[in-house]
């Protein structure tokens, strides 16, 4: 009887609330959350509120273990049984991760323990969601556009601040002097902010900014006008990072790229760094008595790991079919592509700076 009643009330107070917004035409997210203050205790919003980490992690795991592609695969409805055989997780672990994520909307439930994908689950899949939006392509194949060259000037822009956040100790955690006197290539940065900084702080290196030809074009003109000091010392090389290596040196960074990418795209991209060095260069120092080097700047996850970079994982994919790695990953990738994991340096910040040698 009183549930009854509670259901009616509720009803009620839904019906004269959506009636007065739409008469007064401020139907917003605001508005909602004005209702749901007074259906629901003060306690219980907060709470609901900061179990949003909780989510992130469970969508990282059920995206991690590709459930939506295993479920599409076979007819669009699998039980709880055979995911769990086929994923080589605990059974009722597992069913806990998607009720827990159906609750918010992803998947849904039949009977006997049958699950099958909805919209929103199916936004797990491979094919990332910004792609479906976009006729099939990716993310950075549609920014390259020439329509969407402002758009790209302005991502490269707020790339290069996103990451100045972290690098404060990205500067001062790893030991940039020893490379000093080296030709540094720095690899897909956009307009090539950190290189600019390097070579300022080391009058003795030399620079190379490895991008897309539109981003180059961009790239010429601030440094033109920004670092005219620096012109002697910096080429600029316009490429494909699939297709060309970047010239012969030194040292080969790379900062923020390779999460951008799966896992045989970020090989590929690893192979053509690779393939700039010859076989004599492997067994010998370079002009510059440095062996060739290659240095990646990632955000690594391990047991230490903030919510906040799952947030980005979870991003990444959504957005570019990425993801963050842990060191293990990244070190598949390494030998996977011509290159011997060597060291790892943690920084303030977020980053982590991993070393490797060409084998």
């Amino acid at each position: 009887m009183y549930t009854n009643l509670i259901i009616s009330l509720v009803i009620i107070t839904f019906s004269y609330w959506f009636t007065l917004q739409m008469r007064n035409k401020h139907f917003s997210y605001n508005a909602l959350l004005d209702l749901q203050r007074v259906l629901f205790p003060l306690k219980y919003i907060v709470l609901d509120e900061l179990g949003g980490v909780l989510v992130t992690n469970v969508i990282y795991e059920l995206a991690r273990l590709e459930i939506a592609d295993i479920i599409k695969s076979q007819g669009g409805k699998m039980n709880i049984c055979v995911i769990a055989k086929i994923t080589g997780t605990d059974e009722d672990k597992l069913n806990c991760l998607l009720c827990f994520a159906m609750s918010k909307g992803f998947f849904h439930i039949l009977d006997n323990g049958v699950y099958a994908n909805n919209s929103i689950s199916l936004a797990l899949k491979q094919m990332t969601s910004f792609a479906k939006s976009h006729n099939g392509l990716e993310f950075y194949e549609w920014l390259s556009l020439p329509e969407n060259k402002g758009r790209q000037e302005i991502f490269s822009k707020a790339i290069n601040e996103q990451d100045s956040s972290s690098e404060k100790g990205l500067n001062q955690d790893y030991d940039w002097s020893q490379y000093c006197n080296t030709t540094f290539v720095d690899f897909a940065s956009g307009i090539g902010s950190y290189l600019f900084q390097l070579m300022t702080h080391y009058p003795a290196m030399k620079g190379v900014l490895y991008e897309l030809p539109s981003v180059i074009e961009m790239s010429e003109k601030l440094w033109s006008i920004n670092h005219k000091q620096l012109l002697n010392r910096v080429q600029f090389v316009r490429a494909d990072f699939f297709i060309n290596p970047p010239p012969p040196a030194d040292i080969y960074f790379l900062r923020s790229i390779l999460h951008n990418w799966p896992d045989e795209k970020a090989i590929e991209i690893l192979k053509t760094v690779r393939s700039a060095i010859s076989l004599t260069n492997v067994n010998s120092e370079t002009t510059s008595y440095f062996k060739p080097k290659l240095l990646i700047a990632e955000r690594i996850i391990d047991d230490n790991t903030p919510s906040i970079i799952y947030q980005v994982d979870i991003m990444m994919m959504f957005m570019a079919n990425g993801k963050e790695r842990t060191k293990p990953e990244i070190e598949k990738l390494l030998d996977k592509s011509g290159w011997k994991f060597t060291k790892i340096t943690s920084c303030r910040g977020g980053f982590s700076v991993i070393e490797a040698v060409p084998i």
